[in-house]
């Protein structure tokens, strides 16, 4: 995790922290991996996000402001030593990924950067986990650098209660809202986390 001391205590009024999913990866989780350039992505906390419950997350973010929406870089947790098999278990419950991974690509060539994961965090445990509120996105680069840091970074919210219910199961039919039938659960983490809106405004 970062210093205590953190840089952006709090936001100053109108001030918003927005990135696009291309400037996530191909700006702030690029730099990160590659190290020695701490200054520029310091606006972004580096915080195991599986050492905390999302409910505690919020307070670790380096900008303190009334934004529901917080950001973290978060090294990579694997079940077993030998295997690339994530882990996202917490002491209070897990995070379950849902719907397919979507490709993040540069606006301007095209090419692939990155993929976007969805996920939802449960109580308790597999299989009877209580879902909650909280969702997050996971960015993962499709791009590698000689020695580079393994990080991925963490699109966090907490959805309000008339938007998702926590109800046993775990299945997206738990899902209250007024979206169309025909639009899946990841298109609706989709509208809750937001659009790409542009770095700072």
């Amino acid at each position: 995790m970062t210093s205590s001391a953190a840089p952006f205590p709090s936001a100053p009024k109108g001030f918003g922290f927005h990135p696009t999913d291309e400037e996530l990866i191909n700006h702030f989780l690029k730099l990160k991996m590659i190290g020695g350039c701490d200054h520029e992505v310091a606006i972004i906390a580096e915080v195991n996000v599986c050492n905390s419950e999302p409910w505690e997350l919020p307070g670790l973010s380096e900008i303190q402001s009334n934004d529901t929406v917080w950001y973290f870089f978060s090294p990579r947790n694997y079940k077993y030593s030998n295997r690339k098999q994530a882990s996202r278990t917490t002491k209070a419950g897990y995070w379950k990924v849902t719907g397919n991974d979507r490709i993040i690509r540069a606006a301007k060539t095209g090419e692939q950067i990155g993929k976007k994961k969805s996920l939802v965090f449960y109580n308790g445990r597999v299989p009877n986990g209580v879902r909650t509120n909280w969702v997050m996105h996971e960015y993962n680069p499709t791009f590698n650098f000689h020695n580079q840091r393994d990080f991925v970074l963490c699109k966090l919210k907490r959805n309000s209660d008339d938007e998702l219910t926590c109800e046993e199961g775990g299945s997206s039919s738990n899902v209250t809202s007024d979206f169309p039938n025909n639009v899946t659960e990841e298109d609706q983490l989709e509208a809750f986390l937001g659009v790409d809106e542009g770095y700072y405004n």
